[in-house]
């Protein structure tokens, strides 16, 4: 075996440990393992299912964390054409494998390195909001996510779920009347949400609506009288929950009210996230700057990101500067082509190395 593919053994291992949210145990002993092997010290589980270990010394601490759980979906781990193809390999097991990697000497005395590999951030993120109630909070924190190594990430826009119905008065099918037609009005009630939640020519800027389950009908001669919708919601700090509900409220009875009562709706919002955007802390950018530039020969970019994530967790809680960061394309994630070239895994594991003796050596001579 070649010692570029002696390299990535450590990802292809945890990859062949399939692990949605839910189902993380044997990919989080294969973690386990791997901290050890790296000389990682207090290695140790928490009742969420996370594993942490440290590394280094004084008085800043600096949290990596990334998760272990994937979206649903077996992809056939295999080394093909320079790729490793995975359910994770993008998403976000290539982050995880690369941070630890990365601290294998790692042995600063201006720096303690935390480490955390998190479970369930695909579904409800209990791993991270144990993390919260676990730890102390860190100075400086990096979320392992797919960003590509030349990007960072320094906001995660909201996410809500809304549930809504909507009633009329159906009718039969010889004689289609569109306004009567609860899906149809649906999809109509859907759309007006989305003009009039478009601000900007910015995306980030804008509440994102998507339809991610409609249920009515009958399958039969009635037009359908009734329609049962769930949303999801992404929208951007600073706007809050309160303030998207109100907007939320008013967009949908303008809708209602245009249709002279031709329909009748009722919504409940499910679950909320709120957005966070980071200071763009400079002794922070400057390392990651640092090693973008030795590891790729580029500059560093900042961008925002359109989903959410447990950024959005750390942030919220802590208020620390922290930046999302990590290899992978990110278009590839929760594909059924989720892979990453071994070239740019292992650019993530010196970049990171790169960044983890930057930061600490500027906090040493500061």
């Amino acid at each position: 075996m070649s010692r570029g593919l002696e390299a990535v053994q450590p990802l292809v291992k945890l990859l062949s440990k399939y692990s949605p949210s839910g189902d993380e145990e044997e990919a989080q002993q294969e973690v386990f393992s791997l901290l050890l092997a790296n000389g990682f010290e207090n290695v140790r589980r928490d009742p969420a299912g996370n594993v942490l270990g440290e590394k280094g010394d004084g008085g800043r601490t600096l949290l990596f964390c990334s998760h272990v759980d994937t979206v649903p979906g077996l992809i056939e781990v295999k080394l093909e054409s320079g790729r490793i193809f995975g359910r994770g390999a993008v998403d976000a097991k290539a982050s995880l494998v690369a941070m630890a990697l990365a601290a294998s000497n790692y042995g600063g005395r201006s720096l303690r390195l935390l480490y955390s590999s998190v479970v369930g951030e695909e579904s409800d993120s209990k791993g991270v909001r144990r993390l919260l109630e676990e730890i102390p909070a860190p100075d400086y924190v990096i979320i392992g996510e797919p960003t590509g190594i030349r990007a960072a990430a320094v906001a995660y826009r909201g996410s809500a779920t809304v549930s809504i119905r909507v009633s009329t008065q159906g009718g039969h099918s010889s004689s289609p009347m569109d306004d009567f037609n609860a899906i149809v009005q649906t999809m109509r009630l859907v759309e007006h949400v989305k003009t009039r939640m478009t601000f900007s020519k910015d995306l980030f800027s804008n509440i994102g609506v998507s339809i991610t389950m409609i249920k009515g009908g009958y399958g039969d001669s009635r037009i359908p009288d009734s329609c049962e919708a769930r949303l999801n919601l992404r929208y951007p700090p600073p706007i809050g929950f309160e303030k998207l509900s109100r907007m939320f409220s008013t967009v949908l009875n303008e809708y209602v009210e245009n249709m002279g009562g031709a329909m009748k709706t009722d919504y409940e919002f499910l679950d909320h996230l709120d957005g966070y955007a980071s200071a763009k802390d400079q002794v922070l950018i400057n390392a990651v700057r640092e090693a973008v530039r030795k590891t790729l020969g580029r500059e560093l970019l900042l961008i925002r990101k359109l989903g959410t994530s447990d950024f959005n967790y750390t942030g919220l809680k802590w208020g620390r500067p922290q930046l999302a960061w990590g290899p992978g394309d990110p278009s590839l994630a929760h594909s059924s082509l989720e892979s990453i070239t071994v070239e740019e895994f292992m650019q993530g594991v010196e970049a990171y190395r790169v960044f983890l003796n930057s930061l600490a050596s500027s906090l040493a001579s500061g």
